[in-house]
């Protein structure tokens, strides 16, 4: 199966402006800032029960907050730095209940994370518990991570900086771009009949055959009878349909292109291509862009189009967006994405685009 998600690495550079999304990985640490220049770093060791996550939101007052998430029982007279105790004000800190095997120290107040941060960033792994039970978490690439944070933000030279820091004051850190407005759906559309999504789907397979076969999308064999079983019709507007056509099929997702096309001329299909919102590629200077739809979806109810695509069966890395059709043009509202597959909750990956009402 082709690739399912975009190689993001590829396309974005250290210094990209506020507005415009960021994701890099630094040896053990990835980092991801989105629309608004609100950044998360996550620190994971491969087959390690902890995660630490920080998340900087910009502006010059943004709040902070670091968490170390364990899947392990969290025994503070056992978390070590380099073999130190970091010396935590347990005021400032705080220690959830167990949960889902899950337990979570975390802080919100900006003096106690940033001098455990200063604690962290120069050193190779904190540790929790002892013995044969101690479990660590690599801490090579945060003060890189921490640095992209000043640099995205506006942060360097400044007294809130992570890492960079210096005399000017806060005021001088940039606002923070506002969440772009909710889009406003086109109205729900009634659904088709069983005769008229046929004769779409049917209809674009045969025009669109020579692009199906350059892109070797999967060819239901003589007799199987599921052939066309995940393509999909649905109305767009009273003259206009979304078709979408199975492409890759694998052991746990499957894959679509996906077409607008008019209802009375199916042959007049258009390959459906909607661009990345990041910079053009440093390769070719193309601008990157999704055209392909994993696990997709169209919900008709909110004229909005889902796609979902999980690096492996266990979702703990992959990319997922939401567009809302407006009547003209599909506008993206949302987009995770996680490059890496180190464990984790299924489908919880960084922000890299959201808009008002999005989580």
């Amino acid at each position: 199966m082709r690739r399912l998600f975009p190689l993001l690495l590829l396309c974005v550079s250290v210094g990209a402006s506020a507005a415009t999304p960021v994701y890099r990985q630094f040896d053990d640490w990835v980092i991801a800032c989105d629309n608004t220049a609100r950044c998360e770093a996550r620190g994971v060791s491969e087959g390690s029960p902890l995660m630490l996550r920080l998340i900087a939101e910009a502006g010059p007052s943004g709040q902070l907050s670091l968490a170390l998430e364990a899947g392990m029982p969290i025994d503070l007279a056992s978390l070590r730095v380099d073999e130190r105790p970091p010396g935590l004000d347990a005021r400032h800190w705080t220690l959830s209940p167990e949960q889902d095997g899950v337990q979570i120290l975390e802080s919100a107040v900006p003096d106690s994370v940033r001098a455990l941060l200063k604690i962290l960033r120069d050193g190779d792994e904190l540790t929790l518990g002892d013995g044969e039970d101690q479990r660590a978490v690599s801490l090579a690439g945060l003060s890189a991570a921490l640095l992209l944070i000043d640099e995205t933000q506006g942060r360097i030279g400044t007294v809130t900086a992570l890492l960079r820091g210096g005399a000017r004051p806060a005021t001088q850190v940039p606002a923070a771009p506002a969440l772009p407005p909710a889009v406003k759906p086109a109205p729900a559309m009634p659904p088709l009949d069983d005769d008229t999504r046929q004769r779409l789907i049917d209809g674009v397979r045969r025009a669109q055959s020579a692009l199906l076969e350059k892109e070797e999308c999967h060819v239901a064999m003589e007799g199987d009878h599921a052939d066309n079983a995940f393509d999909v019709a649905v109305a767009l507007t009273p003259r206009e349909a979304l078709v979408l056509l199975e492409c890759w099929r694998g052991a746990y997702q499957s894959t679509h292109l996906a077409f607008r096309t008019p209802m009375e001329r199916p042959a007049g299909a258009r390959r459906l291509v909607l661009p990345l919102p990041m910079a053009p590629s440093p390769e070719n200077g193309r601008q990157v862009a999704w055209d392909a739809f994993t696990n997709a979806d169209y919900s008709n109810d909110s004229s909005t189009l889902h796609h979902f695509a999980k690096g492996r069966g266990l979702a703990d890395c992959g990319d997922s967006a939401s567009w809302v059709f407006d009547g003209r043009d599909f506008q993206l509202t949302e987009w995770h994405y996680l490059g890496g597959c180190r464990g984790g909750e299924p489908g919880d990956w960084p922000a890299l685009w959201r808009s008002a009402g999005s989580p």
